[in-house]
């Protein structure tokens, strides 16, 4: 698929019961809708995760990753099937018709079933001098994540398209690399890319790497990235683990976090004041955060009040209830939401968070306090050594 295979024009249809896919206004243009492509049905491992690093580990048997921007999925993929499972399960071919078709000429042209481990990015906009960021915008990628409409899903397939950047083959046909180490399942993507990849395509892409691990954080500091990942080259992949084989080295304060309220919005706000924001200490206690209200456009505001109105409860999820200058909504604590912010205040709270989106990828019982890693390096405020 060549990268500009979505575009063209789109007209009027004047059949109301033709079913979106088949309409003229789609004539022409390349996606794979989810009604029209069965799911496999074999169970898939729940993906290994990433500890929080504190420094970037030093000498051998490390690679190093960027840290992407977007949606954490395990893609099984063959010429006929595709499924995008989320960390906490759920299904999201549906929403990424341009991801299901990459998949399944990919898998077509190897000749067998993949299952792959990466993450969904909103397709990186060229920028002057014709170089493509290697990140992408969260915010970019909520307009995708969340829709069930079909016709507005194969629209902004079309206008806001995205891809999968894969850093991990998992099945290769019917042999299983779980147990392989890093650099063996690096070499069976690789050669599968070159095998099977079609470089006009940029709906499915293979993730940048590298040994030199200060080289790739000054990179990510200089583009803005939130951070890198380590890799140990020796270490077998364990589902559903958060491993230390694997560190997440962070240069920007964003995380998820729970709503547990609103507060009453002053003035002429609409909806609501603020998101009174909690996550779970290590004892598995839900604890108050701080509140933000910046980030949210109009439309925002009434999206995330209709979402929280269906989960009002009479009493505060938090163990201790914050104190609010305005009236407090409590909610059941269901909502995910990521944010960034300044830095953690010295009473362990968030200093001027700002919304960036919902995170239904994300089980709210695993939105856990994290500490601080490479962060003020990121900002400038202290050298950084790493060989």
């Amino acid at each position: 698929m060549s990268s500009g295979a979505l575009g063209g024009s789109r007209t009027k249809s004047t059949d109301r019961d033709t079913p979106p896919y088949q309409s003229q206004a789609f004539r022409g243009i390349r996606f794979a809708p989810s009604s029209r492509v069965p799911t496999p049905r074999t169970n898939l491992p729940e993906p290994m995760y990433a500890t929080l690093g504190h420094s970037v580990p030093r000498g051998g048997g490390w690679t190093f990753e960027p840290k992407y921007d977007g949606m954490r999925v395990l893609a099984e993929a063959s010429a006929k099937r595709v499924r995008l499972v989320t960390r906490n399960g759920k299904d999201k071919s549906g929403q990424f018709p341009e991801l299901v078709l990459g998949l399944r000429e990919l898998a077509a042209r190897a000749g067998r079933t993949l299952l792959l481990d990466g993450e969904v990015v909103a397709r990186a906009k060229r920028r002057r001098g014709g170089a493509a960021p290697a990140s992408s915008e969260f915010q970019r990628l909520q307009s995708r994540m969340h829709l069930k409409d079909e016709n507005e899903i194969l629209r902004l397939a079309i206008e806001a398209p995205t891809s999968l950047v894969v850093f991990d083959l998992l099945r290769n046909g019917r042999a299983s690399l779980l147990t392989r180490p890093w650099r063996e399942r690096r070499d069976h993507l690789e050669a599968l890319f070159d095998e099977a990849a079609d470089p006009d395509d940029t709906s499915v892409t293979i993730s940048d790497n590298t040994t030199r691990g200060s080289a790739m954080l000054t990179r990510a500091r200089r583009a803005g990235w939130e951070g890198i990942i380590a890799k140990r080259i020796d270490a077998r992949y364990q589902p559903g683990t958060r491993s230390d084989a694997w560190l997440k080295l962070k240069l920007l304060f964003r995380a998820e976090f729970v709503v547990g309220g609103f507060t009453e919005p002053r003035k002429t706000r609409p909806y609501f004041g603020a998101l009174l924001l909690g996550a779970y200490d290590k004892a598995g206690t839900f604890v108050y955060v701080g509140h933000t209200g910046g980030g949210f456009t109009r439309d925002g505001l009434a999206e995330m009040h209709a979402r929280l109105a269906k989960l009002e409860r009479h009493t505060s999820p938090f163990v201790t209830p914050p104190r609010t200058n305005e009236r407090a909504y409590w909610v059941a604590p269901k909502v995910v939401v990521e944010v960034k912010f300044a830095e953690w205040t010295s009473d362990r709270l968030l200093r001027q968070p700002i919304f960036l989106g919902v995170r239904d990828d994300k089980s709210p019982r695993d939105v856990t306090i994290e500490g601080v890693s490479l962060q003020r390096w990121g900002t400038g405020e202290m050298s950084h050594d790493a060989a």
